[in-house]
Order: structure tokens, then sequence, then C-alpha cells
């Protein structure tokens, strides 16, 4: 029997044989992480000055301009659905509007109207929050994990077809 890691300090037994290979048990720890660190990534960017997905979005047009309401849910890997209720949001605090695009008036491009120094600063908090996280690692194992998480991404794509940098799921 294996036992992994649920919050800071407990520990949770786990049925699994480990045998020769630790597979199992990693792919339960790596759920349990991977639950742990949206929570706590999620705290991080309120503490920051908005949810997370708000963030990202803001984040995306501050970096690339006005973008293209697809491009956005494209490039946050969100559903349409998703994007229109944090413009819907973003648009009703002031920190966005919607624009008509120059050239085809089907297309709704969507523009920050907030300071675009408050939009990094708040996204420059957030993230170094999240590398502060890395902190307790060495630069050895920092680099492991670096390289690791990269070639976990590559099976992904390659299994999926699929980015999945930067998905949230479905809340918005």
């Amino acid at each position: 029997m294996s036992t992994v890691s649920s919050e800071p300090g407990a520990r949770v037994a786990l049925d699994i044989p480990i045998g020769d290979s630790p597979t199992p048990a990693l792919a339960v720890q790596t759920g349990i992480f991977v639950d742990a660190f949206e929570r706590w990534a999620g705290r991080k960017a309120i503490e920051a000055g908005a949810s997370a997905p708000r963030l990202r979005l803001l984040n995306a047009v501050l970096c690339h301009g006005p973008q293209k309401m697809a491009d956005l849910a494209e490039a946050l890997t969100v559903t349409p659905r998703n994007v229109t209720a944090l413009v819907d949001g973003l648009e009703g605090d002031g920190l966005v509007r919607r624009i008509p695009h120059t050239t085809d008036r089907r297309v709704t491009l969507v523009e920050l109207t907030c300071s675009r120094d408050r939009v990094a600063s708040q996204f420059q908090t957030y993230q170094a929050s999240i590398e502060r996280l890395f902190e307790v690692l060495t630069v050895e194992d920092q680099g492991t994990l670096l390289r690791l998480l990269g070639t976990l991404h590559d099976r992904l794509q390659s299994d999926s077809g699929c980015s999945v940098v930067g998905a949230d799921g479905p809340d918005a």
C-alpha cells in the first residue's frame, strides 16, 4: 500500500499495489495536486485583484491588443460561451468594452478600457505568487520538473491533438 498527501500534513492511504511501477500512485497524486493547485492559484488570483480566468483574459488583451471573442476563447481554451460571460462581467465592471471590427462588421473585438499598468501589475503579482511556489525546489529539481512537464504536455497534445496550455475548464 502507498500513501499520498491530500492536504498539507495529512496523508491519504491508497489501496494501490505499486509493484514495479509507481504509475497508479502517481496518477492519483497528480489529481490531488492539480485540484489543490487550482484552488490555491484561484486564491492567489483573487489576492492579485481578479479571478484567474479574468486575469488571463485581461492579460491576453493587454499583450495582443483588441481581440476577437473567438480568438480569446481559443487562447484561453474555454468555450465561446465562457468568453462571453467573462467579457460581460469585465464590461460591467468597466474594464473592457466591445468594439466593431474595422473591416468585418460580423466580428466584435474586445479592448481594454482600464489602466494597462493596472492589468500588468495584477497579472505580474499573480504570476509572481505562482513562481514563489517553486522556490522550495532546488534549481536542479526545477529544471527536471520543467522538462517532465514539457514531456507530459507533449504527450497530451499527441493523444488529443489539442493544446492544453492555460486550460481552465468550464467556469467563467
